[in-house]
């Protein structure tokens, strides 16, 4: 293993099995409120993404080549983006799994 795939690999060491046993425990939620996952993930993921080029626009962000893939979004690299979208979603789901029975469709 290069470092170049450092970022990526630990992103989806961390994310992955975190998503997956979402899904394992509260398929039937999101199933039946797949707008109330995807939106806000989608939403978050671009904010987060728009926000972070522009802080590597301004040079208050950077990233070590040698820690990243090499493949990027905008100014981004695809991991950074990534982030942003797995992020989101684990949150999302988190909120959808914990909210009361009334605030969502079951």
């Amino acid at each position: 293993m290069t470092m170049k795939w450092h970022y990526f690999i630990h992103l989806v060491a961390w994310t992955g099995p975190v998503l997956a046993l979402q899904w394992v425990i509260g398929w039937k939620i999101f199933r039946r409120n797949l707008r109330a996952v995807f939106v806000p993930a989608l939403a978050g993921g671009v904010f987060f993404s728009l926000t972070d080029q522009m802080a590597v626009r301004s040079g208050l962000w950077r990233f070590d080549p040698d820690q990243i893939a090499g493949w990027h979004v905008g100014l981004l690299p695809v991991e950074e983006v990534l982030f942003f979208f797995l992020t989101s979603s684990l949150v999302s789901q988190s909120l959808l799994m914990l909210l009361p029975r009334g605030y969502r469709h079951e």
